[in-house]
């Protein structure tokens, strides 16, 4: 939904209707919960050094990305961003950023960007794909990046890409999700609101595979069919071992490529809720079940029925319907995995459905009481005198989970809490940049400087951080870590390590685990090639490097330890 002609006229019927930031629009339920708000940021930007304003291109949703990677092997993590008048890369000197020229000029605007290890050094290197199709490739020559090409060649209107091994050779394969110009047309669901879109009018997405450090595109029917999509997830999501992919829509159904093996897939349409403007693809398990869920951000207009005058209503319900009262603008879905590739849509049931128009998302233990939480950024929803603006800051729900007996829903912290500031944000991502044992927040926005948040909101909790690697160093995309805190709080989770991209968005790959008032906790580790580590009573406020021949403390987050395999 990027029209930027439907945006005004969306504004216009909310002037029309009366509707303000604390009418049908409210924040009802914010603060509101079981347990006190914990989540809380402070605004970091002037002290992180990340100085990076976007310009506002492209149209209404703009090139505004953050992409996280260690692009030097120093353990502490980068940044790239983009959607000003060049990108720029911004290393991590110890806890603050600072701009570093180890790009090469970049020519033609740029709409998204990717960190693959192609080669599988563990060096990561970089894609930057052009709004105008052309997808340019740099190989990181430890830390140093010089132009190259892996064989993707030029597309159409490629909007990310994301990693994985599907076909269990070792290496890193590719999926490339595509979208459409709305310069040049609009979705073929645009004007066809309430049902499927089964013929769409965007542009094909592509799976390549890894062949000795360049990508060859894996010519198949099984991922076919023209979408604008825009978000993706690589992840086994029917538990069998094999990486699924998870495909975010806009103006249609969500897709789910099931990886069958052997080269195939089966191609799945999710239908139901996910009929909407799928936005963001954030893969976690936030129930607890050791099963992945998928939160998918969408567009959430109120009821304008209930809040207007029945003669106003009378007057404007055909406009209503077409824009506010479609089946598409019912807001956030929250997928919960039931193990084989099938979900069920809790979203109102866990209470993150009503999120505005929601962008990118990150479902990560924010407060690390051992729960996945989850913040999405928001863009502006603003009336035609552009003086009252709703729905501007970053969605932040905190997860119950883990309080004793609790059925897991979230709780909207309000933005008078969680200490965020309005943004017309896009990208999203989450790291822990300075390396204190939370997870801080980076925030791409449209028209404005990047916002960098510091976490203050994990009290005296305790947390572990880790990357799983293999024998050259790269991370181990599909390894699966079960996690088990010495506290009763927190229990056993089970963390699968991805690609962690999502819209406009990449996330560190270190995996952050909050373990409560636990001081040291178990690991138990498979690689995707079945072989299994256990690690016991290792200390807790730390991060590691976990190989298959042990595991190292790369550095102390909030507390002094050491982690010793044991011998099994």
């Amino acid at each position: 939904m990027r029209d930027g002609g439907r945006a005004v006229l969306v504004a216009l019927l909310l002037v029309l209707a009366g509707c303000s930031a604390g009418g049908a629009f409210g924040t009802g339920g914010d603060d509101a919960g079981r347990e006190p708000a914990r989540l809380q940021f402070e605004d970091a930007t002037a002290a992180s050094g990340l100085s990076y304003e976007a310009t506002g291109t492209g149209v209404g949703s703009g090139n505004s990305g953050v992409y996280v990677a260690d692009v030097n092997r120093d353990s502490w993590p980068d940044i790239l961003a983009t959607g000003g008048a060049e990108p720029a890369l911004f290393v991590n000197d110890g806890g603050t950023f600072t701009r570093r020229e180890a790009l090469p000029g970049v020519p033609g605007e740029i709409k998204s960007a990717a960190f693959v290890d192609v080669e599988g050094d563990g060096w990561p290197d970089l894609l930057l794909f052009g709004k105008d199709g052309t997808v340019r490739a740099y190989h990181n020559d430890e830390g140093t990046f010089e132009p190259t090409d892996y064989g993707i060649g030029t597309l159409s209107y490629p909007l990310g890409a994301t990693a994985a091994d599907y076909d269990g050779d070792g290496d890193q394969d590719l999926f490339v999700y595509q979208s459409g110009s709305w310069r040049e047309s609009k979705p073929a669901g645009y004007f066809n609101l309430n049902t499927t879109v089964d013929t769409d009018n965007g542009h094909p997405n592509y799976l390549y595979e890894n062949v000795n450090g360049s990508f060859e595109r894996v010519r198949t029917d099984d991922i076919g069919g023209d979408h604008w999509s825009l978000a993706a997830s690589f992840a086994d999501l029917t538990g069998d071992g094999r990486p699924d992919i998870h495909v975010a829509n806009d103006y249609n159904d969500d897709t789910l490529y099931v990886n069958r093996g052997g080269g195939s897939f089966e191609r799945r349409s999710l239908g139901g809720s996910t009929a909407r403007n799928g936005m963001a693809s954030e893969v976690a398990d936030v129930t607890g079940d050791g099963r992945p869920d998928v939160f998918v951000s969408n567009i959430w207009f109120p009821d304008l029925q209930a809040n207007m005058e029945p003669e106003r209503y009378d007057r404007l319900k055909r406009l209503l319907e077409f824009v506010i009262h479609s089946s598409r603008t019912k807001g956030n879905t929250l997928l919960v995995g039931q193990g084989d590739g099938t979900f069920t849509d809790q979203a109102d049931g866990l209470g993150v459905r009503r999120g505005g128009w929601g962008w990118a998302a990150s479902m990560t233990d924010f407060d690390n009481d051992g729960d996945r939480d989850l913040v999405h950024t928001t863009q502006h929803v603003i009336r035609v005198d552009r003086e009252d603006p709703v729905y501007t800051y970053p969605m932040a729900f905190q997860s119950n989970r883990s309080a004793a007996g609790d059925d897991g829903a979230f709780t909207r912290v309000n933005k008078t809490v969680n200490g965020m500031r309005e943004t017309d944000g896009r990208g999203l991502a989450t790291l822990d940049y300075d390396r204190d044992g939370a997870q801080e927040l980076v925030v791409a926005t449209y028209d404005d400087p990047f916002v960098v948040y510091d976490n203050a909101g994990t009290g005296d909790r305790n947390s572990v951080q880790f990357r799983v690697v293999d024998d050259a160093g790269a991370t181990a995309l599909g390894a699966e870590v079960t996690v088990t805190a010495d506290g009763e709080q927190t229990g056993e989770q089970k963390i699968h390590q991805t690609d962690n991209t999502d819209y406009l968005s990449q996330d560190s790959r270190v995996e952050h685990v909050g373990v409560g008032d636990a001081e040291t906790v178990s690991l138990r580790v498979v690689w995707p090639d079945g072989t299994e580590r256990r690690f016991e009573d290792v200390d807790a406020n730390q991060r590691f490097r976990i190989a298959e021949s042990g595991i190292v403390a790369v550095s102390s987050t909030a507390a002094e330890g050491s982690a010793d395999p044991d011998s099994s």
